[in-house]
């Protein structure tokens, strides 16, 4: 707490007081201004970036280390060597033309913005206009006229990028492994595998191409729905190849409560059942298992929209469980667009992600963990869902509304029709209670009866036999 104390008072000295100072802390990274006060408060939480080990950006002379180019350089080699796993010697190194393309980019990146520039470079300078712009909400007309006016205001030989088409461009680069699907405007399938090559939908027959508003023609190699898939496998292997989360992946393995309460989900009744079941999955502690949540939302935080996106997200129940829901730890594995919700097409999108939970089930995939220094092959399992109850509806395919609305109890499930609420009401949760409950016998207190049913039996999961 005295160091970042010392280093806001240090940096308030070399920036000669101004009101806002660049924050260092590893979820700012330089990227945003605050008073100094919240910028103590984030080195306390956060901890310092642990890559900024040279504080140029506060005053200190770079001459005073002798790495102040690879200070500069690190946001954009850390993205890259996270594209293409270099920081890996069991992996195979990139290809000649790969290497070049690499090092050009690379390079382009950490481009000062105007010729003496020190707190910025090319890279830097996008990522923070465009992070004000994201949080802003700022059009893109509005965005492209910043930037062509900071490009004149500049020195001439600035690196500004002058329109938002460029800086998105720029951008692409550094997408880290996502793919880009085609599909139906109407949810009926995607445009993938044995229906890669298709013009239309094998369903509906609706066209794979956008069609223009004003002329109604088609507009051939414009997808009118693109989802996107950010591959799980590379992921996880990005996880072992960190010897801290790698170490973390094996929690559970000696944290198992020892005095029957639950404090993870390694103490709970599914993951003993596991256990028990698959005893070789169970075996090695490093196979993972994971929970998968889906649910939609407005990404243009505007209540007059209607426009639905639903990104689906995996959780990793092996780390601990102060780990579970950081952000760097869940994983966003879809992203399922608008303008309307999938409702119980959602499996259409699933697609990708089923297919690689199967992979990693059957066969499972090649992981080097660097805590043991060794290669292994790892399998997961996907325990459970998390989602609110219309979403349970598409993901199980189950009732969630009307007279069977509820999943377990099905069609034992007691439902009475209001006539003049015009709405379904569900009572008779007496019935779970034991027979001999006072609560039974209480008519006033209810609807005006003796309770004299049982509760249902659990589903199974299993087809009725005919």
């Amino acid at each position: 707490m005295h160091a970042a104390l010392n280093f806001v008072e240090m940096a308030n000295r070399n920036t000669r007081n101004l009101e806002k100072i660049l924050c260092p802390c590893k979820c700012c990274r330089n990227l945003t201004h605050h008073i100094g006060k919240d910028v103590y408060e984030h080195l306390v939480i956060n901890g310092m970036d642990p890559i900024y080990t040279t504080w140029f950006h506060h005053g200190e002379d770079p001459t005073a280390a002798q790495k102040p180019k690879q200070v500069e350089m690190s946001e954009a080699h850390n993205l890259y060597s996270a594209a293409y796993a270099r920081d890996v010697d069991h992996l195979e190194p990139l290809d000649e033309a790969r290497e070049d393309n690499f090092a050009k980019e690379l390079e382009d990146a950490e481009t000062p913005l105007y010729p003496g520039c020190e707190n910025y470079t090319k890279l830097s300078a996008i990522v923070t206009l465009y992070k004000i712009k994201a949080e802003s909400g700022w059009s893109d007309e509005s965005f492209t006229k910043l930037l062509a006016s900071l490009h004149h205001m500049f020195p001439r030989d600035n690196s500004m990028l002058c329109s938002v088409k460029e800086v998105r461009k720029f951008l692409k680069t550094f997408e880290l492994c996502y793919q880009k699907i085609d599909a139906c405007v109407k949810d009926c399938c995607l445009f993938w595998k044995e229906n890669a090559q298709l013009d239309n939908c094998p369903k509906c027959g609706r066209s794979r191409w956008k069609v223009d508003a004003k002329t109604k023609k088609i507009v051939t190699g414009v997808p009118a729905k693109v989802l996107r898939y950010f591959p799980i496998i590379p992921k996880f292997q990005n996880m072992y190849r960190s010897l801290e989360i790698a170490k973390d992946l094996t929690w559970h393995s000696t944290h198992e409560s020892t005095d029957g309460m639950m404090r993870h989900p390694v103490d709970s009744p599914t993951w003993k059942t596991i256990n028990a079941k698959w005893p070789s999955f169970s075996a090695d502690p490093r196979n993972l298992r994971l929970g998968l949540a889906t649910d939609g939302f407005n990404p243009f935080g505007d209540l007059s929209s209607t426009y639905s996106c639903w990104p689906v997200m995996l959780v990793t129940y092996n780390l601990p469980p102060w780990l579970w829901m950081k952000k760097e730890n869940v994983l966003l594995t879809l992203l399922i667009p608008g303008p309307k919700q999938p409702g119980n097409d959602i499996d259409v999108y699933l697609q990708p992600l089923i297919e690689d939970l199967k992979l990693l089930w059957t066969n499972g995939a090649t992981m080097y963990d660097k805590f043991t220094g060794s290669t292994f092959t790892m399998r997961a399992i996907l325990m459970w869902t998390m989602n609110d109850y219309p979403a349970l509806g598409n993901l199980a395919e189950c009732t969630t509304k009307g007279k069977t609305a509820c999943p377990l109890c099905a069609f034992n499930t007691f439902s009475q029709w209001l006539k003049f609420s015009r709405k379904t009401v569900y009572l008779g949760h007496r019935r779970f209670l034991p027979p001999s409950h006072p609560f039974c016998k209480k008519k006033s207190w209810f609807d005006g009866k003796e309770e004299k049913g049982k509760k249902p039996k659990i589903m199974t999961g299993r087809r009725a036999s005919f």
